[in-house]
């Protein structure tokens, strides 16, 4: 039977509930069976196989992921084998989550009415591009009435607007088609280079990568492992292909005696304040505490970047909005006084 993947929504409440049961002294397979008691219809199957996986011996990763849950989640607990703290990860997991979904329904909150008005206001440029214009043309013609130049004006501002909309259509088929059959054969390294050259995305690229680099390089070294040790779990796992590149080039210039934070520095992959943690946490002896530290401000940073953004989208659809409609407005009005004028 086909599983039905699991919305974002209970994904965070299974990951909460597991954390929760398991600060509370439950193993893993009895907070497993407490909610699979608890839950009804398709979740219950979906737990049952669950527990089964767990009960032949498989991971609660492998158990999870074959019941698609988000990969943030599965590379979390990849790293939460590594290190043992599993309940941590579970409740960091179910954090994330709920914060992808309060942004998503801010942003669709804040989205949906002026996607509405673009929307409604290309219907009125289209009507009166292709029925009202070509109309007041044709009297202009019938009636040997001088066209002004605010007429010519709004013309040449529609058509501009027309031929805009096609090439942002093109430039769009473009850029997937570009996605599909060029950048996804690149390698790894090769994409990164691309990505860092672009500036918005260069951006949240090297936030994200920071969050995680020194979320999990935190658990992984207060889980008893060495800097090394910690880096070749990086290198030896296959969910997260830039980590494992990562971790290649690090051991690399690592083995030549290179500082780490050095490394970090010149990569240019990371925020520039992540190369200073590693050096006060390596100086002072607390690299672990210092880099969770860093982690939870970074994401705050890109939550607090994110909302700005997100503040800043509306006012401009709305003005952009209110200027069509003026233009809208003006072209059906001046060409009746034009008429009135000739009378």
């Amino acid at each position: 039977m086909k599983i039905k993947k699991w919305t974002l929504y209970d994904q965070t409440m299974i990951l909460k509930r597991l954390s929760s049961l398991l600060d509370k002294g439950y193993t893993l397979n009895e907070a497993l069976n407490f909610i699979y008691l608890n839950e009804h219809g398709s979740k219950r199957m979906d737990l049952l196989q669950c527990l089964n996986q767990l009960s032949s011996g498989n991971s609660l990763r492998k158990a999870l992921s074959q019941l698609h849950f988000h990969r943030d989640v599965i590379s979390y607990l990849y790293f939460a084998e590594q290190h043992g703290d599993l309940e941590f990860s579970l409740r960091e997991c179910s954090e994330i989550l709920q914060k992808k979904i309060t942004q998503f329904d801010k942003l669709t909150k804040l989205l949906r009415y002026p996607l509405f008005l673009l929307i409604s206001v290309g219907i009125i440029l289209t009507i009166v591009h292709f029925i009202i214009s070509p109309q007041f043309e044709q009297l202009y013609q019938s009636m040997n009435i001088e066209t002004s130049f605010f007429s010519v004006f709004l013309i040449v501002v529609f058509s501009a607007l027309k031929w805009l909309s096609l090439l942002a259509v093109a430039f769009s088929i473009g850029l997937v088609s570009y996605y599909f059959f060029v950048f996804r054969k690149k390698s790894v390294e090769e994409r990164m280079m691309l990505l860092v050259k672009i500036p918005l995305i260069r951006r949240l690229f090297m936030i994200l990568h920071s969050y995680f680099f020194s979320l999990q390089l935190s658990n992984l070294l207060k889980g008893g492992m060495s800097t090394l040790e910690s880096l070749k779990v990086f290198q030896n796992q296959d969910l997260l292909p830039f980590f494992k590149v990562e971790g290649n080039h690090l051991i690399s210039r690592l083995s030549e005696g290179e500082q780490l934070h050095t490394i970090i520095e010149e990569r240019g992959f990371y925020e520039k304040e992540l190369s200073l943690v590693i050096l006060h946490g390596q100086a002072n002896g607390q690299l672990s505490r210092e880099l969770y530290t860093y982690s939870q401000l970074i994401i705050e940073k890109l939550e607090q970047s994110i909302i700005k953004i997100m503040t800043m989208i509306q006012p401009v659809i709305y003005a952009f909005v209110g200027i069509i409609v003026l233009f809208v407005y003006l072209s059906m009005l001046m060409p009746m006084y034009k008429m009135m004028e000739n009378f």
